[in-house]
């Protein structure tokens, strides 16, 4: 349940990106942490000369982080708030978060903000120089203080994880699963309203989409910083994504998605 689109903020500071966006932010269960989030992204945002909205989608979050978003929209005209009366996956909480968006861009990370906001700064210039889809890639990111921040088994599936990704789909995109991305806005409505798969894999099949499509996409490397709280549980969530990749290459092989990218207002 949303309230439609909130004003976007206007700034006039001395960093110049010449275009809107909107920073969607999926949350469950995140109390403890949310008015810092909001308080530090905000406050980031401040620096720029173009308008910011921030989308706070609470994905039936059984704690007070609903009551926390609409208290934050009530403070806040550049923070729109978006509640979902039970918990749907990250995928489908983007989902609802990116079509409520109004950006010229739209960003998503996680509410733990596990990637220093700074990368918005480079992820908004490559998009500016014409990337379409711009994502973090933690291969790529600078190894020192990096290797602590995933235990041994985690590490270990996201690799097998990767390998699968390729042997079925042919992605070439070693980390699809990085907690950041950026996109063309109205490149990420027509990706988020084509999406089936609700929960962790919707990664894969947004990249799929992306592919098929002929999209521009921009690997930036990123460095992940370990938060307490992950919401991911190993063996069920890696068992249901192993499955949404099948579905992906079935859904691909019949023709079940658009052949281009449609157009979808926002």
């Amino acid at each position: 349940m949303s309230k439609g689109p909130a004003p976007l903020q206007r700034q006039h500071l001395d960093k110049v990106i010449d275009f809107s966006v909107s920073l969607v932010i999926p949350c469950y269960n995140e109390a403890p942490r949310l008015d810092r989030t909001v308080r530090e992204v905000a406050a980031y945002c401040q620096r720029f000369t173009h308008p910011f909205q921030i989308v706070l989608v609470d994905d039936g979050s059984t704690d007070a982080t609903a009551e926390l978003i609409t208290e934050a929209a009530k403070a806040h005209s550049f923070v729109l708030p978006v509640l979902l009366p039970e918990n749907r996956g990250k995928g489908a909480a983007l989902v609802h978060g990116v079509l409520a968006s109004n950006g010229e861009a739209v960003v998503f990370f996680d509410a733990d903000l596990s990637y220093p906001l700074d990368t918005l700064d480079a992820a908004l210039q490559e998009l500016r120089s014409g990337a379409d889809i711009v994502i973090g890639a933690r291969d790529l990111g600078s190894k020192s203080g990096a290797a602590g921040n995933n235990t041994f088994i985690r590490g270990l599936s996201h690799v097998a994880f990767s390998a699968m990704v390729d042997h079925y789909l042919h992605l070439g995109i070693p980390d699809t699963q990085c907690g950041f991305k950026a996109f063309k806005g109205s490149v990420a409505r027509a990706l988020f309203a084509c999406l089936t798969i609700e929960r962790f894999a919707f990664d894969v099949e947004l990249l799929a989409l992306a592919r098929l499509w002929g999209l521009a996409i921009r690997r930036l490397p990123v460095v992940a910083i370990q938060r307490d709280g992950s919401s991911v549980r190993m063996v069920r969530d890696s068992i249901g994504m192993w499955l949404a990749v099948i579905q992906i290459r079935r859904r691909l092989r019949a023709g079940a998605y658009p052949a281009s990218q449609p157009v979808v207002s926002g």
